[in-house]
């Protein structure tokens, strides 16, 4: 499978796009880190990075697949998940964009805790090196978007609890780093606390 598609199966209603207040706050927090190269598209094309928060127990908004490159993002670049379920490998979603491909890694992140409210998934070279020397949390050498990413995503955290150690490298899937927290602040708080670490 190509790198950048949806590896889930997933159900998707094509429907009107999301309204402004629904996503503007990940909008904004998609800007800073968009600025910084944190998200952004590769030279063959293939975009990277996404961000989503928590809508309730089972539902979350993120942002659409393969939209990378865009500088900002419109309603129509916006996806509401409607349904998960990481067990079945299996995703809901409407709006007039399908999920990101890591939608289904999203919804992992927020079932580890009813208190996660929102992800973030970055991608720098420099950080994922970082992490890895100076032994932060790791999956193994899987492929993103797959049910062994999700197995090793709930490994990691079996013992710990998530939000005392919100993030982690993507050893399988080089550059991709996931941070997470309460709500969209504290969980980009999470990736500045690294870079600050790697600037000192």
């Amino acid at each position: 499978m190509i790198d950048g598609v949806i590896k889930y199966n997933f159900d998707f209603q094509k429907s009107e796009a999301l309204d402004k207040s629904q996503f503007s706050d990940i909008e904004a927090t998609r800007k800073r880190l968009y600025a910084l190269g944190l998200i952004g598209v590769y030279a063959d094309g293939i975009g990277y990075g996404n961000i989503s928060k928590r809508v309730n127990t089972d539902s979350f908004i993120i942002t659409g697949t393969q939209t990378g490159h865009l500088k900002s993002l419109k309603a129509e670049h916006y996806a509401f998940v409607e349904a998960y379920d990481d067990k079945e490998f299996y995703l809901k979603s409407s709006g007039a964009i399908k999920p990101s491909s890591e939608a289904l890694t999203h919804g992992t992140i927020y079932n580890l805790s009813d208190e996660v409210g929102a992800v973030i998934h970055i991608h720098s070279k420099v950080v994922w090196d970082f992490m890895l020397k100076n032994n932060y949390l790791k999956t193994a050498d899987v492929e993103y978007g797959t049910v062994a990413m999700i197995d090793e995503v709930n490994r990691i955290f079996s013992t710990i609890d998530p939000l005392t150690n919100a993030k982690f490298v993507m050893l399988g899937h080089e550059e991709g780093v996931m941070s997470f927290g309460r709500d969209l602040a504290e969980a980009e708080l999470v990736l500045y606390e690294i870079l600050g670490s790697i600037l000192i």
